[in-house]
């Protein structure tokens, strides 16, 4: 069983209309200081893959996740000591 994320971001958003003037580029970047994993999720209604500038898009919604899971530390070396005589 993969254990729950150490991160997690959700956003929605709906609107009656939407409209770009421009193509809108879309990139989704997770950044960490530690070894990581992430992913993102997103949900649209009424709304194609691939927006068109000029259009107007009716009744629209999307939703957003993405979950983060820090990688487990590596185990601290075991210290081998001798034993005094």
């Amino acid at each position: 069983m993969e254990r729950a994320p150490d991160v997690e971001i959700a956003a929605a958003v709906r609107a009656d209309e939407l409209r770009f003037e421009c193509k809108p580029e879309v990139r989704v970047v997770a950044h960490s200081d530690s070894p990581a994993s992430a992913e993102s999720v997103s949900e649209r209604e009424n709304l194609p893959d691939v927006l068109e500038p000029g259009v107007t898009y009716r009744n629209i919604a999307v939703r957003w996740h993405v979950a983060a899971r820090l990688r487990d530390p590596d185990p601290p070396h075991a210290l081998h000591h001798s034993a005094p005589d």
